[in-house]
């Protein structure tokens, strides 16, 4: 592989102070957020899982079994702006907390895509997997492909051109190799356009959906964001109401 296909990530080491900021700002999402937290632990800590069986299920499980061998896959797929993104890279933090002990984020850059040469993609795809595992070494971490659907278009769309396809494999086969050779990591794809997304990544993944917020979830939006003006219930159902309508 030749350095113009290397890929620099964004990383970030967990617990850290700016995340728990970011992620406890995170309001009228609480049920992702605890789907998230819980799944990642079960993909992180796979030793978890087997002292849970041991204890209850001294014969074994089934589905503990099929469990340690899903791969290391989630996906948060909704509208623009409703926290996927910020959720997905301010995790960390109360997942190393969770599992008492170091985790690092990698986030793939924007320009993940490379220039368009032929099989680029595939090796700048390669080459993020490659480097987090570099970098990782031997603790635990989440790989953030944010945009997801740039890499995870379905082969099956008219426009997919081959160049996105072979991406894509190589995507599928780099998912598959964590999950095979049970390396501490957790890939977290973010998507605006699910419904775009090739079947074959969704059956691998466990996907968490995020839709547009209840009328409690907007009441929590605004609290917040006004915290210090001394707002009443009536204040808070009024602009929860002007802003739906």
């Amino acid at each position: 592989m030749t350095d113009d296909n290397s890929v620099r990530l964004f990383s970030t080491a967990h617990p850290d102070k700016s995340a728990v900021e970011r992620f406890d700002g995170l309001v009228g999402i609480d049920d992702q957020k605890q789907d998230l937290l819980e799944h990642l632990v079960g993909i992180l800590d796979p030793n978890g899982l087997k002292t849970w069986v041991t204890k209850h299920h001294p014969n074994g499980l089934a589905l503990a079994r099929r469990l340690e061998r899903r791969p290391p896959l989630v996906i948060l797929a909704g509208d623009v702006g409703c926290g996927k993104t910020e959720l997905a890279t301010s995790i960390g933090t109360p997942l190393a907390r969770q599992l008492d002990g170091r985790v690092v984020s990698f986030e793939t850059p924007s320009d993940i895509r490379g220039g368009g040469l032929v099989g680029e993609l595939s090796l700048r795809v390669t080459a993020a997997f490659e480097a987090a595992r570099q970098e990782l070494g031997r603790g635990k971490g989440l790989l953030v492909i944010d945009e997801g659907d740039d890499l995870a278009t379905s082969r099956e769309q008219n426009q997919a051109h081959h160049e996105d396809r072979a991406g894509l494999n190589v995507l599928i086969k780099q998912i598959d190799a964590l999950a095979r050779e049970r390396v501490p990591l957790a890939v977290v794809l973010v998507t605006n356009r699910f419904a775009a997304l090739d079947p074959a990544l969704v059956r691998r993944a466990h996907v968490i959906r995020f839709i547009r917020p209840s009328h409690e979830a907007r009441r929590a939006v605004f609290a917040r964001l006004l915290d210090g003006l001394r707002l009443t219930n009536e204040d808070l159902d009024e602009l929860e109401h002007e802003r739906r309508s």
